[in-house]
């Protein structure tokens, strides 16, 4: 992360280095000016290496910067002001630090370099481990990362990767959509295998991520059609007192969608009509 990378964020060098300046000449220097003749030789010292600080940041250097301050924070004779100033710097610079790294990932991310942006924003939680912004931005590039270049992927063990994720923190919706995604990929592997069943209770799970996943909805609605088909020949089948065939037809609309309310009313009428089940296959669809 040198000098190469810096130049596309002048902004965080300048903010830096303003607030660093501000502290120059702030009440720590004229404190420190002030007592000049009592200073302590760990002060001395402090004040003479201090330009070393703000070269560290000049050339983006945050965590070289970060353990400058806990080096000297280690010093036990400084001064009461200079442990402030410090204090003052570790804050700027945990600040700072995590924006310029949040912004690397940010450029790394745009060109698809996924797992680079990922260890940019890992750099930047150290510098602030508690921010939720931050945290939801690492969750978010760690499932690009599992879906990124994912032709022929095994939707079940992605899904599994991205719930595990999700499972870290429940209420962060970040994931819903990457979620959502992976389910109506999932519906539609199932689909193309024929098992519709599965099919159908992926591509609501994924509605139910993203309501406007295209995937997931063609899904759903090529498998509502085929139970509507089923339903429409079981009843006339019925009609025509063929009732081994409705049942047939009727028990495949219903293990394919067992929510379809016409099927299920369909399958009462024909559980109820005297002997219409003697011969058929007894399943139970209550």
């Amino acid at each position: 992360m040198g000098n190469g990378v810096g130049k596309g964020l002048p902004w965080v060098l300048a903010v830096s280095l303003t607030l660093l300046s501000g502290c120059q000449s702030g009440s720590f220097f004229h404190s420190l000016m002030g007592t000049r003749r009592t200073a302590s030789s760990a002060d001395t010292r402090f004040q003479n290496n201090y330009p070393e600080l703000k070269a560290l940041l000049r050339d983006n250097h945050f965590r070289k910067a970060l353990s400058w301050v806990r080096d000297w924070e280690k010093t036990g004779s400084l001064s009461d002001d200079n442990r402030r100033l410090l204090r003052k710097d570790e804050k700027t610079i945990r600040i700072v630090g995590a924006a310029y790294y949040m912004g690397i990932a940010r450029e790394r991310r745009k060109s698809g370099r996924l797992k680079g942006a990922l260890s940019a924003l890992e750099i930047a939680r150290t510098m602030t481990p508690e921010d939720p912004v931050l945290r939801s931005e690492i969750e978010k590039t760690k499932a690009r990362v599992v879906v990124s270049g994912q032709d022929g992927q095994d939707w079940g063990e992605l899904l599994s990767q991205l719930l595990v994720l999700k499972s870290k923190n429940p209420r962060d919706g970040a994931l819903d959509p990457m979620i959502g995604w992976a389910y109506g990929k999932l519906s539609e592997s199932e689909y193309m295998a024929g098992r519709y069943p599965l099919a159908l209770l992926h591509a609501r799970k994924a509605l139910s991520y993203r309501k406007d996943d295209a995937v997931a909805q063609r899904v759903q609605d090529r498998v509502n059609e085929m139970v509507r088909s089923l339903v429409s020949r079981a009843e006339a089948e019925y009609r025509d007192h063929r009732y081994a065939a409705s049942a047939q037809d009727l028990g495949n609309a219903l293990t394919v969608d067992p929510e379809s309310r016409r099927a299920r009313k369909d399958w009462q009428i024909l559980s109820e009509t005297p002997g219409a089940l003697r011969n058929a296959e007894t399943r139970n669809f209550k």
